[in-house]
């Protein structure tokens, strides 16, 4: 049975409840404009707002709602190295076999697993971090449709619920947050440094999701491949693992190596956050 969310912290609440309150500003100001017959100006200030909140929270790269990490350090990217990320797991069909290709050509990989699945298969949860890889935080559910305009309760809960299912299988918290796919918006990034989490994004993908043949999957990778590169790739689908060992035979051909993220610092509580 899924535990509830831990409870929302209260300097959470105020946090999402001033920016909840600023998100309204634009429609108030649309309804003051429309009642004195600026109807222009109302469109206007209607369309801007909602450019910039698509942007903002559906575009991946889009820094406007809160940070996140999309490449490795130039440390590990003049080493060569690159991420491989894999979303969506875990899954009873394909993630052991995932594991046996990570083993066979000796690399390490990120796997940002749903708290759902997780809660459903934890022999596989641990299985992942017995060999060495790295755990994320991939959402509870997994909204993917509406990640993007969730409010500040129901973000919390994905966020948190994720959290405290992981560090019940696993014993101590994952540190790295990945939302469905890769959809944030001004609600996300309270809960994340709350609970010190780092959003991870990607420079380069082969949209393996939609995409169903091995060959076209490869060659979009191949095409943005290059030092301290993070990789998407997806656990689950009918091609994944197949893929997976296509990306590494691509990274042995380029002189790259598959490693985890250096930690580069401990994520710092914004002030209002760190009250009790």
């Amino acid at each position: 049975m899924a535990l509830p969310p831990p409870e929302q912290p209260p300097a959470c609440r105020r946090e999402n409840t001033r920016r909840f309150l600023a998100s309204l500003l634009p429609a108030l100001a649309v309804l003051a404009l429309l009642a004195i017959g600026h109807w222009g100006w109302a469109l206007v200030v209607f369309w801007a707002t909602f450019v910039v909140i698509g942007y903002g929270s559906i575009l991946p790269s889009s820094r406007l709602f809160g940070p996140h990490v999309s490449e490795l350090s130039s440390h590990q990217a003049q080493k060569n190295q690159v991420w491989i990320t894999l979303d969506d797991g875990p899954d009873p069909q394909t993630t052991p076999a995932l594991l046996d290709v990570l083993d066979r050509y000796q690399s390490k990989a990120g796997f940002f697993l749903i708290g759902d699945k997780a809660r459903r298969y934890p022999e596989l949860v641990q299985e992942i971090a017995k060999r060495g890889h790295l755990i994320g935080n991939h959402s509870q559910t997994h909204p993917a449709a509406n990640f993007w305009i969730l409010r500040p309760n129901r973000m919390w809960a994905e966020v948190a619920g994720c959290q405290q299912t992981l560090t019940s299988i696993l014993g101590f918290a994952p540190v790295w947050f990945r939302p469905p796919v890769g959809h944030h918006n001004l609600f996300l990034s309270v809960p994340l440094r709350a609970l010190g989490l780092t959003m991870a994004i990607w420079n380069c993908r082969g949209f393996d999701g939609v995409e169903k043949n091995p060959q076209r999957i490869l060659k979009r990778i191949a095409r943005s491949l290059k030092p301290g590169s993070i990789i998407l790739l997806h656990d689950g689908t009918s091609t994944c693992v197949e893929v997976l060992e296509g990306t590494l035979k691509l990274l042995s051909a380029h002189g790259l190596q598959a490693a985890l993220p250096e930690r580069l610092h401990p994520p710092t509580p914004a002030p209002s956050l760190a009250e009790s």
